[in-house]
């Protein structure tokens, strides 16, 4: 890395994947020690212009590995990177080919994603985040089957939550078409909209619902596949997490029993408050 890198504002971004806390520092997970005066510990401006960092943060991708050695002198620490390794396609990669990779996860899928993260965070629905945790983890490392899987799982849980979150009991059927029916019921989405709009909506919703359990058995890996198994595209398992997150991320902020769905027509993103 050369010596002219630019110094980061205190609000530029210094987030990378590759990134941890230590005691008083930060420890780049990647560093190599294998010098005498190699470290761990890194810098803001370190991370503000590592080419892994720069990828994590402008392509939104952490599928990056850089062989990266960072020396300690008296008037400072100095970071060689050696390359950057691509798990994905396995092989070296630049931030250019990175910047036009269509293995990138569209902008729009990035931000709903991280929307649903932070409620799923901030309101305690910790199953439904682990499978959108899951289903990330799966289209990164290309297991497209799990992915679909998880998605639809993380869709579930979330209905599941929201009745447990109300006391009331869950349908006698616990398939993912008997708790959307169900969890409509208990939001009371029907009188929602006096004008029948978001009834429409919520309806059209409901014939694609129906549809995301026979598309994990078909498609998913929670069922065995035969001789020759279905060819699942990556752009498909993105379309299956993108869709179960717009239309089933429920958002509990008090007062408990009041609630407001507020439908996005950017990103379509749901959200119900009770």
């Amino acid at each position: 890395m050369s010596n002219d890198m630019v110094q980061p504002d205190e609000t530029d971004s210094i987030e990378c994947h590759l990134q941890q806390i230590g005691m008083g520092t930060l420890i780049c997970r990647a560093a190599k020690q294998t010098a005498n005066n190699s470290t761990n510990e890194v810098s803001p401006i370190i991370c503000f212009n590592c080419s892994a960092g720069k990828i994590f943060r402008e392509v939104g991708c952490d599928a990056i590995l850089p062989k990266i050695r960072i020396d300690k002198y008296v008037s400072g620490h100095e970071a060689i990177i050696g390359n950057l390794f691509c798990k994905l396609r396995k092989r070296n990669t630049s931030l250019e080919f990175c910047q036009s990779c269509n293995l990138v996860t569209a902008e729009t899928t990035k931000k709903v994603i991280s929307i649903t993260q932070g409620i799923f965070k901030a309101q305690g629905y910790f199953s439904a985040y682990k499978d959108l945790e899951k289903a990330r983890e799966s289209i990164r490392d290309g297991n497209f089957e799990n992915s679909i899987t998880h998605s639809i799982s993380c869709f579930e849980s979330t209905m599941r939550i929201c009745h447990e979150k109300l006391g009331k009991k869950l349908p006698k059927k616990k398939q993912i078409t008997e708790l959307w029916k169900s969890t409509r019921d208990i939001l009371d989405f029907n009188s929602l909209d006096p004008s029948g709009a978001t009834l429409v909506l919520l309806n059209s919703l409901t014939g694609t619902i129906s549809h995301l359990g026979g598309l994990r058995n078909m498609l998913g890996d929670a069922h065995g596949k035969g001789v020759v198994p279905p060819d699942v595209s990556r752009v498909l398992c993105i379309f299956t997490q993108k869709y179960t997150l717009r239309n089933g991320t429920i958002n509990p902020n008090p007062p408990r029993h009041a609630f407001s769905v507020s439908l996005s027509n950017n990103s379509g993103l749901m959200g119900a408050h009770f």
